[in-house]
């Protein structure tokens, strides 16, 4: 999971971490499933939510996203 604090949205910072981290690779993530603005992030970015489910930590419900 990729994290950039509130200002930094749409600033380019998300996609520069996620650029550095995998170019474009396959890789599998997991997103908090009330966070449809990461989602969105990650669709642009050719993931897809692959139907698998986990809880872990504080976030309540995440859903795994693959390509």
């Amino acid at each position: 999971m990729l994290y950039v604090l509130a200002r930094a949205h749409g600033s380019g910072a998300g996609q520069a971490l996620l650029d550095a981290a995998l170019g474009h690779r396959s890789a599998s993530l997991w997103v908090a499933e009330d966070n449809p603005r990461a989602q969105a992030f990650y669709r642009r970015n050719g993931f897809t939510v692959d139907g698998a489910t986990s809880s872990f930590g504080p976030i309540e419900r995440s859903v795994r996203m693959v390509r």
